[in-house]
């Protein structure tokens, strides 16, 4: 006797989260007074208590003891629990825990630097933080003198066309007279092109031209995007000055804001660096960067006020038809850096003022010279107000929100979806119970109907997890990918086993009548287990191999692009195929056999459950999903209903249309029934119990009639010694 194994797979995820917030109450000590001055450091000592010491540490910024929750502080720098160190911008944090006190390092400070802060320690959930206020003052020094626009050189052919400068020259009004109209945008790219050539320049007359570039028509701009996006990172370079330690400054002009950092050889080379804006912050290691540049490196943020309109979401090359920039475009730059090769992906956190429907799908995306796309950037993170982008590269970046039909479903739809799905599912799960408990005849093999069943079962579960949590999933790209490699593994797994099926399924019918008692029903799981398991893991394996990022679409399945989409259409069009060719050869050799084993073929009865076997037995081999290719509303509802009913049919067939099955259902619920009804439904009936005979001694041929499209376990006896056949 054959005893078949159930493999149960319970997934269970139970999350469960308790914030405790304690309002108005929170321990603030005394006042602690720094002062400093413009371009210089400050360093600011926060003392503790004993017992703080693993505690998290931050300097926090503005009334941040009024702020309930962490996402409404503004906190510049911010130590982890357990650590004692952390590097943000110009901000930086050591903790001496054996001293207990923690110092801020502020450099590169500027007048917008006077405001309050808050030396902060987390003490945990549900419990207040400790806060000791810090008054800053930036002072001007007395020996600090504005700067003055200095004076370019002239050129040194007097009879160049190279426009020159004066020191009491606007560069708006030198350009206004070299280029006449306002939309020439190619003559302000030449003037910008040949006047600076020095290697700084003054805020000043950055800020103008910039300004004088960017107020040009947007019709102007948008054929010349690329050029334009060039000419302006040079003019934010050329605000990098050389330093030995770490400076910063923050700029703003009628078209644009931004930050510029730079690290020298002498500076804290570790942690991340922050970058921020009132639109965007950028997280980038700027110390590994420096680490490849000989110990010095600098980093501009950029970001532009109105070029979303001129970079619009049209440019966009997307399956959606209707899409949307949701952010202001931002450029980020290394200026003067041989090797800007990143050791570790830039974070870039980017603010809007509204947050993404669930049927919006939300892109970070990159300029490259004339079209946004998102190869190497991915969203990280998306809240209500805010999504990080994680890219590998640096560029122009902006976020496009894409509307796409596919994910807009009709809800009526999806209601059915989930009805239909969930009654498959309930019986995928009896069927695997009855084919992994039953005893079955050991020379017929269940091995392909079990593993088939399991597939299902999870492939379905997992797809209609996915598909109701959607909105949260995709945000998360790495878990985005690994499920959509699961669901291709296992719908894989479930084509190939409705392939094994019909093929034995095949072999059964067409040797019918030349059965033996020792001729074993299908082939052995051993040679099935490799087919039904390894194909699919091959397929998959050369799909990841030949574009790893081809599964993640938006909605965690595999992506359209570059046909990748056909790693799995492609194997399962070819097993439908098949599938059909062995059903329609099914059908004749059971007609054939039939009207020669039977004078009385058009027995209406008979001849109604033989058709319903037929036909069910289609699902099995999964010849409705050939459905799939057409795309009108009833059909869809159609496929929907009966791919999800592969299981229902499996279950009837195979299960509740076998006579055994049905008496070892008996004998199960007798069994767990209480004594008495046990004892008055057998008094009542006046039958004896029925028990299954796993191989009967008389039986030596398999009748025509009995199960024909299911050949599975063997027959039992009743109490009056007649063999029951289905």
């Amino acid at each position: 006797m054959c005893v078949c194994v159930c493999v149960c797979v319970c997934v269970c995820v139970c999350v469960c989260m308790c914030v405790c917030v304690c309002l108005g109450v929170y321990s603030v000590e005394s006042v602690i007074r720094v002062t400093g001055y413009v371009g210089g450091s400050a360093e600011i000592r926060c003392p503790y208590d004993g017992g703080y010491e693993t505690k998290s540490k931050y300097l926090c910024r503005g009334e941040c003891p009024a702020a309930i929750f962490s996402d409404n502080k503004d906190i510049p720098v911010k130590t982890e629990e357990g650590q004692t160190t952390a590097v943000s911008g110009r901000f930086s944090l050591l903790d001496n825990t054996t001293a207990t006190v923690f110092t801020v390092t502020i450099t590169g400070l500027t007048a917008g630097d006077s405001v309050k802060y808050w030396c902060g320690i987390k003490t945990g959930y549900g419990k207040s933080d400790v806060y000791t206020e810090v008054a800053l003052t930036v002072k001007v020094p007395p020996s600090y003198k504005t700067p003055t626009l200095p004076s370019l050189p002239p050129t040194s052919n007097p009879t160049s066309s190279a426009p020159v400068l004066g020191s009491t020259t606007n560069p708006t009004i030198k350009l206004r007279e070299e280029c006449k109209e306002e939309a020439d945008v190619d003559c302000m790219l030449k003037f910008i092109n040949k006047m600076y050539t020095a290697p700084t320049l003054p805020l000043k007359v950055v800020s103008s031209l910039l300004d004088v570039l960017l107020e040009a028509p947007a019709e102007s701009l948008v054929w010349r995007g690329e050029a334009v996006l060039q000419s302006t990172e040079t003019l934010v370079s050329k605000l990098v000055e050389p330093t030995r330690n770490t400076t910063s400054s923050r700029f703003r002009t009628n078209t644009t804001e931004g930050e510029v950092l730079s690290i020298g050889p002498d500076a804290l080379l570790t942690g991340v660096h922050r970058l921020g804006t009132a639109k965007a912050n950028l997280d980038i290691d700027l110390a590994g960067i420096a680490r490849n540049n000989n110990g010095s490196a600098s980093v501009v943020l950029l970001v532009y006020n109105n070029m979303q309109k001129v970079l619009n979401a049209s440019f966009f090359r997307t399956e959606a038809n209707q899409r949307a920039t949701m952010s202001n475009v931002m450029s980020v730059v290394l200026p003067n850096a041989s090797n800007k090769t990143l050791p570790n992906p830039v974070n870039l956190t980017i603010h809007y003022e509204r947050s993404a429907s669930n049927a919006e799908v939300v892109s970070c995306v990159y300029w490259n010279v004339s079209a946004w796309i998102k190869d190497g950037c991915y969203v990280s993170a998306n809240k209500s107000t805010y999504t990080v982008c994680s890219c590998d590269h640096l560029s122009t970046f902006a976020l496009i929100v894409s509307i796409n039909p596919s994910l807009e479903s009709d809800p009526v739809v999806e209601i059915l979806n989930t009805i239909f799905m969930l009654i498959g599912l309930v019986f995928l799960t009896l069927a695997v119970m009855t084919f992994a408990l039953c005893r079955w005849n050991p020379r017929v093999s269940n091995a392909a109907r079990l593993n088939l069943c399991v597939c299902l079962l999870l492939a379905h579960t997992l797809f209609l997890l996915t598909q109701s949590f959607l909105h949260r999933i995709r945000i998360h790209a790495a878990l985005c990918k690994t499920l959509a490699g699961v669901l291709h593994f296992l719908f894989l797994c479930s084509f190939v086993w409705m392939s094994i099926e019909a093929v034995m399924l095949f072999l059964s019918v067409r040797k019918l009548r030349q059965v033996k008692a020792n001729d074993r029903a299908g082939l052995h799981w051993k040679v099935t287990l490799p087919i039904g398991y390894g194909i699919p893991l091959l397929i998959m394996g050369v799909s990841a191999g030949v574009w790893s990022d081809g599964y993640g679409s938006e909605k965690c399945w595999l992506r359209a692009e570059r046909g990748f989409i056909w790693s799995f259409r492609g194997p399962v069009f070819f097993i439908l195929a098949g599938n059909i060719i062995f059903f329609i050869l099914i059908i004749i050799t059971i007609y054939s056999t039939l009207k020669e084993a039977r004078s009385d073929v058009s027995n209406v009865k008979y001849t109604r459950v033989l058709a319903f076997k037929i036909m069910a037995q289609c699902m099995v081999l999964g010849c409705p999903w050939v459905l799939g290719i057409f795309s009108t509303s009833v059909l869809e509802v159609l496929f929907l209903f009966l791919t999800s009913q592969q299981g229902t049919a499996i279950f009837l067939i195979h299960c509740l249309l076998n006579t055994e099955v049905r008496r070892q259902y008996r004998t199960w619920w007798q069994k767990f029934r209480p004594y008495g009804h046990l004892a008055a439904s057998s008094t009542g009936s006046g039958t004896a119990s029925v028990s299954v005979t796993l191989l009967p001694q008389n039986a030596t041929t398999l009748p025509p009639a009995h199960n024909v499209t299911a050949p599975t376990i063997q027959w039992a006896v009743s109490q009056d010694g007649e063999e029951k056949r289905d």
